[in-house]
């Protein structure tokens, strides 16, 4: 049937697949000898020729129908395969539109390519189908995608072993008047040799659903609750022993509440308070009672271009025996552009006067620069009292004020 004749669009990307064969309606008279395709599908496993076959006449059957009567409902009764071999469409009702249908149909396509033993046609299949828009371009898409099953010198025969499945799933061998014969020059398979039977003429063996033979991804949700459930189980595992423990201490206390062999009398639990004596002598005071000698840098406060010196702690306050970081300010006249300013910093001895003196740190000054500043590094020895001052050395001797370490309560 052509897409003119269907009022469609004839504008494809695709050439259209030739047909194998003349489409026909199937009569009643021939219908009623046939079965359900749901029924057949369910007891038989179709080959990829035999599936493509039926893709083929349900599209066919659709585009007839649809010339006639319009879209089909498609119902399970009313898709049948008859003795020949051939698929039918009874058309039960008619639809408004393309879109009211077409998921029964690619339903339908699909239930034939899931029966089928190749999966890759039923994967080819399912790709067409998705792609879509209406019945004509359906039709185009599903003949390109089963042609490679479909050989035109083997369509009589794959006929006939369609006729023979729905021979067996009516239960009953093919009468003479209704079979299709093969062409003289088909090649069939020898029929088995004769023999006995207790078989009763015409059964067939039941063939299972291949639906319940294809394998299955596990769901995600099948696999948290099996982890959960593991996860559950070593859970239980490793703290069965603790709560048995515990019940059966609890379950002896309930049942044996006192044991005259225990001694009742209480031990310590902490040492006695130390003596005041003791405590007099642990503390920082008890190291010395003279008080630490002044800090003499020998070198005035300001002196030339340079007007202020400062040391401070760059990082808080600083303890005896340990590394401190000093920070360095030197303030000059801006008038008198001196390029560059060179200081030290020295670490003085409050109970033994000894003197360490630093390296020489030299800065850049900007010319009109009011300040500038610098960090540097010292040691402190351990003694009980220490003070650090910088001194400057460039372009005039001057010193900042000591900080001391510690600031206060210092003994010799």
């Amino acid at each position: 049937m052509s897409e003119a004749v269907l009022g469609l669009s004839v504008s494809r990307s695709e050439p259209a697949q030739p047909r194998l064969e003349p489409v026909q309606r199937i009569g009643n008279e021939a219908r009623g000898g046939g079965v359900v395709l749901h029924g057949l599908l369910a007891i038989a496993t179709l080959t990829p020729a035999q599936a493509a076959l039926l893709v083929t006449d349900v599209i066919d059957q659709l585009e007839l129908v649809r010339s006639r009567d319009g879209y089909p409902i498609l119902l399970d009764h009313a898709v049948t395969v008859s003795d020949r071999g051939q698929l039918a469409i009874d058309c039960t009702g008619s639809a408004q539109s393309w879109h009211d249908v077409d998921d029964a149909v690619a339903g339908l396509l699909r239930s034939i390519a899931t029966n089928c033993r190749d999966h890759a046609l039923a994967d080819r299949l399912d790709e067409s189908i998705a792609r879509t828009t209406d019945l004509a371009d359906l039709a185009q898409r599903v003949r390109g995608a089963v042609a490679t099953e479909l050989d035109p010198s083997t369509v009589r025969r794959t006929r006939c072993q369609l006729a023979e499945l729905v021979s067996a799933t009516k239960g009953r061998a093919l009468s003479d008047d209704r079979a299709v014969t093969e062409p003289a020059n088909s090649q069939s398979p020898p029929s088995p040799a004769a023999g006995s039977s207790l078989a009763p003429k015409g059964w067939y063996p039941p063939v299972g659903n291949p639906w319940h033979r294809k394998r299955r991804r596990l769901s995600r949700r099948r696999g948290v609750l099996g982890l959960i459930s593991i996860l559950l189980l070593v859970g239980v595992v490793w703290a069965a022993p603790g709560a048995w423990s515990e019940l059966s201490r609890g379950w002896d206390a309930l049942l044996h509440p006192v044991n005259l062999s225990e001694q009742n009398h209480i031990s310590p639990v902490s040492p006695p308070p130390p003596t005041p004596e003791a405590d007099q002598a642990t503390s920082p005071t008890a190291q010395g009672t003279a008080e630490p000698g002044p800090v003499d840098t020998g070198l005035p406060g300001r002196a030339g271009p340079i007007t202020l010196v400062t040391a401070t702690f760059a990082n808080g306050e600083c303890a005896t025996g340990q590394p401190c970081t000093i920070r360095v300010d030197v303030h000059v006249d801006p008038a008198a552009n001196l390029g560059a300013v060179t200081w030290h910093s020295s670490v003085y001895d409050r109970c033994s006067g000894a003197v360490l003196p630093g390296n020489d740190v030299t800065m850049h000054v900007p010319p009109g620069g009011q300040q500038v500043y610098g960090i540097t590094r010292v040691v402190l020895p351990p003694a009980p009292a220490l003070a650090v001052a910088a001194l400057t050395s460039a372009p005039a001797n001057a010193a900042s004020e000591p900080v001391f370490v510690p600031a206060a309560n210092a003994r010799c």
